[in-house]
């Protein structure tokens, strides 16, 4: 998820863990590891098809969390300001913690979160929660500022508990829209359900076919089950067989678009941003070497999408 959301979280599980002995600088130790796994963006890669798909690479694996452990405990253990012992368990525990939270927290998102690396498997991608959700980010922050006044660990732990609930929350109300597209029986193919920005009201639903891709919204607010779909051309024939188109298909999990502009073809990965055209990583991939295709974001379909949340309310 987003940097702030992480930072809260490696802080309070810091804080829960090392909070009793250590206070308000276990807040701090627990904010930097939670950053840890992300500096890996700041690694240039190459080439834009490189430094998407790689970034959530190693450093968001179950063999850094384990083996990332010790080393990160040693270094902290030489900033005496800390005052942490190597032989304190609880500080193995804590960054270990900080560490697989941090990588399962973005599994949960849509981008894709390589827990497995090196082995080949897809990217984990529940997609239950956008990146930057303000309902699990703001009281969680507000219980982790009562920590910091008060010193208190009720605090810590209830913020833990209640972010965890509506990661759940999340969850339960995917599958109940995955079931309510199953029942429908009128989407053959690839299906992705995720929420819209911001939120878990309004879930955005993705079919991929063969030479198509449809896009439906379902509102929690719907007082009926149909979903309307909006059809678009998909035209994987023109996909050149090089490496990153190939990334590119294993990294999005055929969630992919395919489109013409100005005789150049254009692959989008369609699991993040507005149809038709505004998505947020997209590729010239007819270009050698293939370079970022970007254009000026429309702002409008924002307001499009609160309309659509509400419709039934």
């Amino acid at each position: 998820m987003d940097s702030l959301t992480q930072i809260v979280l490696g802080a309070s599980v810091g804080a829960a863990i090392m909070g009793k002995v250590h206070g308000r600088k276990a807040v701090l130790f627990g904010a930097i590891c939670g950053t840890i796994p992300d500096l890996d963006s700041f690694i240039p890669m190459g080439d834009p098809v490189s430094n998407m798909t790689y970034h959530r690479g190693f450093s968001h694996s179950f063999l850094f969390c384990i083996f990332a452990t010790p080393l990160f405990v040693w270094l902290f253990f030489k900033v005496r300001w800390f005052a942490i012992s190597m032989n304190d368990k609880r500080v193995h525990v804590s960054v270990f913690l900080i560490f697989l939270t941090h990588v399962l927290l973005d599994a949960m998102t849509i981008y894709g979160t390589q827990l497995f690396w090196p082995l080949p498997y897809e990217p984990a991608g529940l997609g239950s929660i956008f990146i930057i959700d303000p309902l699990y980010t703001i009281p969680f922050l507000g219980f982790l500022i009562w920590f910091l006044v008060n010193k208190s660990q009720r605090a810590i732990y209830t913020g833990l508990i209640i972010s965890t609930l509506y990661l759940g929350w999340s969850v339960v109300v995917q599958n109940h829209v995955y079931k309510l597209v199953g029942n429908s029986g009128t989407t053959d193919g690839k299906i992705l359900i995720q929420p819209t920005a911001l939120n878990t009201i309004l879930w955005r639903v993705l079919v991929v076919q063969e030479d198509q891709y449809k896009i439906g919204y379902y509102s929690l607010f719907d007082d009926r089950a149909d979903i309307v779909f909006e059809v678009f051309e998909n035209d994987i024939s023109q996909l050149p067989d090089t490496w990153a188109v190939n990334r590119l298909k294993w990294f999005t999990k055929g969630f992919y678009g395919v489109r013409q502009v100005d005789g150049k073809t254009i692959m989008s990965d369609l699991r993040m941003g507005m149809e038709p055209d505004q998505y947020t990583f997209q590729f010239i991939v007819s270009n050698d070497p293939v370079t970022q295709y970007r254009q000026n974001p429309d702002m409008s379909r924002i307001d499009a999408l609160w309309d659509r949340m509400v419709r039934d309310f």
